[in-house]
């Protein structure tokens, strides 16, 4: 019976023992004046502007980003160029064997005729885009805050953001893309033009900058 029974200062050490995690801290913050413990500090927003350090990562980013996947799809790339660019007569009819002929026709190099000036092109491109839809988030998000919002974009803020960066990035870039496109439908032997530098000038000698 006696072992049953248990004092006042034994069931007092009990509870104690028993206590949540939670409630002993909580105590134990108010008993020490420690308000910061329960209290979750809010983030720093991000900078207005990006510092040239991040310029640079970003643009180097976009454009690795960018050239390596161009680079993965190269010869799809092509072949879809020569098949929309293609008359009457049906060379190429699927992908299979679209390339396999330029394979037979003009082997590896064939298939990724163009896509050196195809890097030139996506590398600036990705990387001006990329930096612009940085710059314009974190500019957005700016004007939230100091209108009294978190901050926080929403999916059509994201969109437009990104789709003003795409605009950007594509206008910057839009002349390597026709030259691009000029070298890439040529085949055999018979090539009016000789790279990048040669069917710039010619280009713009024979059709003028408009072109």
């Amino acid at each position: 019976m006696a072992s049953k029974c248990l004092s006042p200062l034994t069931m007092t050490t009990t509870m104690m023992m028993i206590a949540s995690p939670a409630e002993t801290a909580g105590a134990a913050g108010k008993g020490d004046g420690g308000s910061d413990v329960s209290e979750a500090t809010s983030p720093k927003p991000e900078k207005r502007h990006l510092s040239w350090s991040q310029i640079s990562k970003s643009l180097l980013a976009g454009g690795v980003a960018g050239s390596v996947s161009r680079t993965a799809v190269a010869p799809l790339e092509r072949l879809k160029i020569l098949m929309q660019v293609q008359g009457n007569d049906k060379v190429y009819t699927g992908v299979w064997q679209g390339t396999r002929h330029m394979w037979q026709q003009e082997g590896i190099r064939g298939l990724f005729r163009g896509n050196g000036l195809n890097c030139i092109r996506i590398f600036p491109n990705q990387a001006i885009k990329f930096m612009s839809y940085e710059q314009l988030s974190r500019r957005i998000s700016h004007y939230l805050i100091d209108h009294g919002g978190d901050g926080q974009l929403t999916p059509l803020l994201r969109l437009g953001a990104g789709s003003v960066a795409g605009v950007i990035g594509m206008s910057a870039t839009y002349w390597m893309d026709m030259v691009r496109g000029r070298i890439s439908i040529q085949e055999g032997s018979s090539q009016q033009y000789r790279g990048m530098v040669h069917a710039t000038k010619s280009i713009v000698a024979e059709e003028g900058l408009l072109a």
